[in-house]
């Protein structure tokens, strides 16, 4: 498994197939909705995760090894928010 808190719209890669990523948004002031995005892939459905909310909450599942991914944030307005990403689930 991997985990990182920094960076969070960096575009990862999955190693290891039929992984899930999972998100725990740890700071936001606002609701936010967030879904995995892939290069020449539709992505995942968008999770909201409720300000004040700290739970961890699965973002794709069954993802094939050399899947890259990111994290993408619908109507993001520049907000500050934090949290920590874990892949190859």
């Amino acid at each position: 498994m991997h985990t990182a808190s920094a960076d969070l719209l960096a575009v990862r890669t999955i190693t290891v197939d039929g992984s899930e990523v999972w998100l725990r948004v740890t700071d936001s002031a606002a609701d936010l909705e967030i879904r995995w995005a892939g290069a020449g892939e539709r992505g995942g459905s968008l999770v909201l995760f409720p300000a004040g909310d700290r739970s961890r909450r699965l973002l794709g599942t069954g993802l094939a090894a050399g899947t890259t991914f990111c994290l993408d944030v619908a109507g993001e307005s520049g907000q500050d928010w934090s949290g920590v990403v874990d892949w190859n689930v």
